[in-house]
């Protein structure tokens, strides 16, 4: 009886016995590497698996069932690779251009303080450049005998006309003309004030300097606002408008600010082959000064743009291709055109629809494995149909012993 019982139980042992020495091992990440059970790839040192036996090019009719130029990875295969996908779709995105800008003062917000009659510096308030005014301080003291005409005349009132407006023009403000009416008698040093707040960015005049009608005094200049002008390549720069947001940065601290384009420069430089575009940036606490140079990234015309992360595009010696799921565990290198890439998205011009899923991690190996298999040797330089030519299949090196032949 115990020979009896112990008969089936041998031959279970023989079949998985046999089923075992029949059954493949292949390393997972180099699959032409095959062995026995136990023993390691000689080029990742990586423990050899069990080889599924509906792969690729098992059997005839299995190749057959394979979409063209497919390859079949097996689920363990996949898992090793940490394979991930994604489905092409459409995302809202511009170009990313980096260019190289330099401060400027804005002048829109500079104001040149000049005399409108000739005469003499008696004395300056403010006196280097540098300087910081309030609307209303006072800058320098000016004599100017036809001032004092003026004031003269508005004195005794022997001349017609506006005696205000007549000293306005001459150049005193409301402040100054409203303390000569206090007074009530004529200023040999006339007052100047600042019409408004600013940096005193230039100064032309010392005391007892003689000034002519029109002369320059000093310049305010308010840097509360500054112009960032970046030199952007001409070709790039059909993705910049006004209005569009740029991303400043202090090299030296990396400390960034945000601006808005104000004008793109109608004229191109003939020798740097670039175009001037105008930022303005908000300068609150003045850490922006004149003259410093930054670096500039516009995020150009953002619109809605077929794109897949930017990791997914391989590139080849016929151009650019993805790898594409066409079923489960089956995927084919299909050749894309890529247009802006920014924000880790590269926009799909032609070869992909939205949609369709395509792989974003582990495509190398996929790639590696499908030109092992013949998949991807040559590809059709018609970008239309994406098609690809044959090569013939890189022949499996088998172990033996541990050894590669």
């Amino acid at each position: 009886m115990r020979v009896y019982t112990f008969i089936p139980f041998l031959l279970i042992v023989l079949s998985v016995a046999t089923w075992a020495a029949d059954k493949m091992y292949i390393c997972p990440m180099h699959p032409h590497i095959e062995g026995k059970a136990g023993e390691n790839c000689p080029i990742c040192g990586m423990s050899l698996v069990p080889k599924i036996q509906d792969m690729p090019n098992s059997n005839k009719a299995d190749s057959m069932a394979l979409p063209e130029k497919a390859v079949s990875i097996s689920s363990h295969y996949i898992q090793a690779l940490g394979v991930k996908t994604d489905t092409v779709s459409s995302h809202s995105f511009g170009k990313a251009i980096r260019a190289y800008g330099q401060i400027a003062p804005s002048s829109r917000l500079e104001h040149a303080v000049t005399v409108r009659v000739d005469g003499w510096i008696v004395d300056l308030a403010t006196s280097a450049l540098g300087d910081q005014v309030k609307k209303g301080d006072l800058l320098f003291t000016f004599y100017s005998p036809d001032l004092m005409t003026a004031q003269s005349d508005f004195l005794i009132r022997t001349r017609a006309g506006n005696a205000d407006q007549r000293l306005r023009l001459y150049g005193m403000d409301d402040k100054a003309i409203a303390e000569f009416k206090v007074g009530g008698k004529m200023m040999e040093a006339t007052p100047f004030y600042a019409p408004k707040d600013g940096t005193v960015t230039t100064l032309d005049a010392r005391p007892g300097m003689y000034m002519s009608e029109g002369n320059r005094v000093l310049t305010l200049q308010d840097l509360s606002k500054v112009w960032v002008n970046a030199e952007v390549p001409l070709r790039d720069i059909s993705f910049l408008d006004k209005g569009q947001n740029a991303t400043i940065t202090q090299p030296e601290t990396g400390t960034t600010y945000t601006g808005a384009i104000d004008f793109v420069h109608p004229v191109a430089n003939s020798t740097s082959r670039t175009v001037m575009v105008r930022i303005i940036v908000e300068n609150t606490n003045g850490a922006l000064r004149p003259e410093t140079y930054l670096d500039v990234v516009f995020d150009g015309t953002p619109k809605a743009r077929l794109a897949v992360p930017q990791d997914a595009v391989l590139f080849g010696g016929q151009g650019q291709y993805v790898m594409e799921v066409v079923g489960d565990g089956q995927f084919r290198p299909t050749m894309v055109e890529a247009g802006v890439t920014s924000n880790g998205l590269t926009e799909i011009t032609s070869g992909l629809k939205q949609g369709q899923r395509i792989v974003t991690s582990g495509q190398f190996m996929i790639d590696a494995e499908s030109n092992l298999r013949g998949g991807i040797a040559s590809m059709d330089m018609n970008m239309g149909d994406s098609k690809m030519k044959d090569m013939d299949e890189i022949p499996t090196i088998k172990m033996e012993g541990g050894h590669v032949h």
